[in-house]
């Protein structure tokens, strides 16, 4: 007797294969997601109060030795000498007992160790680096005793209540410094405060030393931007932004003038990047561009803007013409490089880093003129050109020329200027008499005797792109391995 059921073995060996790699899973998503932690700062509000902010540029990461770049952003805090070899040491920490504590790496061949001490300096290979993102945050240590009262701002937190700090090493007299040449430690506010720092394998109290203290910058400067062109995205798109009637209604041939407005909205968008502060005063400056954009750093900026044209012709009695402004309102999307500065207060020096991102910007360009046929506007029909009618006879010929006005020349000489400042890219406008460059059956807004703007104006998505995370793709590997257990069972 045969049956389709499978084995109830095989289901539960199926089920338990199923249920552990989604476990494995989660436990990769869990340890990638908790690789970097915010690191916070001590800022005075003012003399009485005090807050903590988080940094923008510090991180604590957690060490990878697989990683041989992850260090060239560390902190140093110090210097490990020896009669063998010198080289820099790191700020790490570790979670002793449930309390983060400070402490420097050591060099152990090819990798690195935290020498961390809670009662008893002992080294741990799990441990977070303190890291200086793209080394765009300004990072000292700044000299500490306890009659300064308080804390330094900018002073980086460890623990619930204290600050990196570290103090000299004590050097034998006579004899070379071996090993790292600061302790480090903690600031204790309590009271005047105190150092902690662990010498040999006890703890000690000192009334002075250096804290560690990041100064974040107060503004950037954007420069030596190169798109890239290969991936520039631009769309165009041709915007009728007002429109108009010049018409003479005195009883002599005179120029006549109207004014056109239109308005649109300028937007730029500059991307961000790991270690750039969001929100910070930003100055872009551009190759095409006689003085730089300022925006906020990371945020969208829009700008509305006011332009106004002023259009001329001559025209005879009785007559007029439609005019229309145009122009091409463009989408420019690209990645770009670009040098980002970073400036500090209290400081002329800035810090550079050559940077990566994406730029998008709408803006208006060949802003030009387009008019009708000249018409009567009395009626709508077209001012016909020069006529002529011809009576003939054996001995004389006799021409006549009928019409009115006098013959005119098509199509009229029109002009537009700018009226205040003009805001459009370079070579938008025509400074020159234009030309009928859309020929019209029939004049077009016989009726309409004012001008009609059209805003031209396209804001930013708020999501631009998506990529596929990790969890989507552990999702994704369950449902696979689903399907090759009912396969093969």
């Amino acid at each position: 007797m045969s049956s389709s059921r499978k084995p109830p073995r095989l289901q539960s060996w199926s089920q338990l294969c199923l249920l552990s790699l989604t476990l494995i899973l989660l436990l990769c998503i869990e340890a990638n997601e908790a690789a970097v932690h915010s690191v916070l700062t001590y800022k005075n509000t003012s003399t009485q109060l005090g807050q903590l902010v988080t940094s923008s540029t510090l991180v604590w990461e957690t060490y990878d030795a697989k990683n041989s770049n992850q260090l060239q952003y560390a902190v140093e805090g110090g210097k490990y000498i020896s009669a063998e070899e010198h080289y820099p040491i790191y700020v790490c920490r570790v979670t002793i007992e449930g309390v983060n504590t400070i402490g420097h790496t050591e060099k152990i061949q090819q990798a690195h160790l935290c020498v961390a001490a809670h009662y008893k300096n002992k080294k741990y290979d799990h441990f977070d680096v303190l890291i200086n993102k793209g080394h765009l945050g300004k990072v000292s240590w700044k000299h500490w005793r306890k009659f300064n009262l308080g804390i330094p701002v900018g002073a980086i937190r460890i623990g619930e209540v204290s600050y990196i700090a570290r103090h000299k090493s004590p050097q034998p007299e006579g004899e070379h410094l071996q090993g790292a040449d600061y302790n480090l430690g903690r600031l204790d506010p309590d009271g005047l405060g105190k150092i902690k720092a662990m010498v040999g394998e006890g703890e000690k109290d000192y009334d002075d030393g250096e804290v560690l203290v990041e100064t974040e910058p107060f503004r950037y400067e954007l420069k030596d931007i190169q798109l890239k062109n290969l991936q520039l995205e631009i769309t165009d798109n041709v915007t009728e932004l007002a429109s108009g009637i010049l018409a003479n209604r005195d009883d002599k041939y005179i120029l006549v003038e109207t004014v056109l407005s239109y308005n649109y909205d300028y937007v730029q968008y500059w991307g961000s990047h790991e270690g750039v502060a969001r929100g910070l005063p930003t100055k872009v400056f551009e190759k095409d561009s006689s003085s730089p954009a300022e925006i906020n750093w990371g945020l969208k900026y829009t700008e509305k803007r006011l332009e106004t044209k002023s259009v001329q012709t001559k025209l005879w009695p009785g007559t007029a013409i439609n005019v229309t402004l145009k122009g091409n309102y463009v989408r420019l999307d690209a990645p770009y490089t670009a040098k980002l500065y970073a400036f500090y207060a209290g400081s002329e020096d800035s810090v550079s880093r050559k940077i990566s991102a994406e730029v998008r910007k709408f803006y208006l360009k060949d802003v030009k003129l387009e008019f009708s046929a000249v018409y009567w506007f009395e009626n709508g029909t077209f001012v016909p050109t020069t006529t002529t009618t011809s009576t003939t006879s054996t001995t004389t010929h006799a021409t006549t020329t009928t019409g009115n006005p006098t013959p005119i020349h098509e199509p009229p000489v029109v002009l537009m200027k700018d009226m205040g400042d003009s805001n459009s890219a370079p070579g938008s406008m025509l400074d020159a008499p234009a030309s009928n460059e859309i020929p019209q059956d029939k004049p077009d807004n016989l009726a309409e005797h004012h001008q009609k703007p059209a805003v031209a104006g396209v804001g930013l998505p708020h999501n631009a792109g998506s990529a596929i995370t990790l969890a989507q793709t552990a999702i994704l590997c369950c449902c696979l391995f689903t399907t090759l257990v009912s396969l093969f069972i």
